[in-house]
């Protein structure tokens, strides 16, 4: 038998594509949201993506997990990955700053003002 009747043959018997099932969705693990998302979280993710201290990466392209790196800009955790290639071209002051817990509003209100001085005294110094 020749390799073309073979192939024939064999796709002759193959289950229709109206039984094709796609495969089913990845679970995600659960994380406890400890602090709702901040008001002004970018990008607003649905779930609990970059919302929460060691869960998924608030980059939208990533689902790694253990995001430990807060953006003082996004208001977002990410993975260390994620985190070291946004500070490579955020200039003289990081924007991905680690953390050790789940930060309260107040807190991450605070990293940002704290960023937005720093931007200031930069500036101010070199006129």
């Amino acid at each position: 038998m020749s390799y073309s009747k073979d192939l024939s043959r064999r796709l002759r018997h193959v289950a229709p594509h109206a039984r094709w099932a796609p495969p089913p969705e990845p679970k995600l693990p659960h994380f406890e949201v400890k602090v709702p998302p901040h008001p002004q979280k970018y990008p607003n993710h649905a779930g609990h993506k970059g919302s929460v201290f060691g869960g998924i990466c608030n980059r939208t392209a990533c689902s790694q997990s253990h995001a430990v790196f807060y953006n003082r800009g996004t208001y977002g955790y990410y993975c260390a990955d994620d985190a070291i290639a946004i500070n490579r071209y955020s200039g003289a002051h990081p924007l991905c700053i680690r953390v050790d817990h789940n930060l309260t509003h107040e807190e991450m209100n605070g990293h940002t003002r704290n960023m937005y001085e720093e931007m200031t005294r930069d500036r101010a110094h070199k006129r």
